[in-house]
């Protein structure tokens, strides 16, 4: 008996082309497997911590404004948060003017809003990386201000991590 007869077949039995895909789809397979599976050097390990919040969003409409309330529990990701508003202070929005004869003032807009916003909350700390309620935290970047009641875009002003 021959190892491969004159059909292509090893044995008699299996043909060397489906031995040869099959070796091709195990390797790349393997390859996959490889690339995609987590290294465990580069596992970071994350903890919840305590956060204090300050958030601060300019030219909101009166209405918008009244609808954050202090005492409210946040809201993100269709669910309630483990975070609640500590305190909410609203003034007139300021802004730059001209009088009469050219001169610039500044002087405060009565129809828009300045929200200032503290915020009590548990955050995953991950290295330099922390997120609440899936959002990234750290000063300056956007921040929206959530509750069942309202929402407003705003900017982190502050982060303090609570003893």
């Amino acid at each position: 008996m021959k190892i491969i007869d004159k059909n292509g077949k090893l044995f008699g039995k299996i043909n060397i082309m489906d031995i040869i895909i099959i070796l091709l789809v195990i390797v790349i397979g393997f390859a996959v497997y490889s690339k995609y599976k987590k290294d465990s050097e580069t596992v970071v390990s994350s903890t919840k911590k305590d956060i204090y919040i300050v958030a601060e969003a300019y030219s909101q409409a009166p209405e918008i404004t009244e609808s954050i309330v202090e005492g409210e529990t946040l809201v993100a990701q269709n669910k309630y948060q483990s975070g609640n508003i500590d305190y909410v202070e609203i003034t007139d929005d300021d802004y730059v003017t001209t009088t009469k004869d050219g001169k610039l003032i500044a002087t405060k807009d009565t129809s828009r809003k300045r929200i200032e916003v503290g915020i009590k909350c548990k955050a995953n700390i991950n290295g330099p990386y922390i997120d609440s309620g899936g959002q990234e935290i750290k000063v300056g970047l956007p921040y929206w201000i959530k509750t069942s009641n309202g929402q407003i875009k705003g900017v982190v002003k502050e982060i303090r991590l609570e003893q």
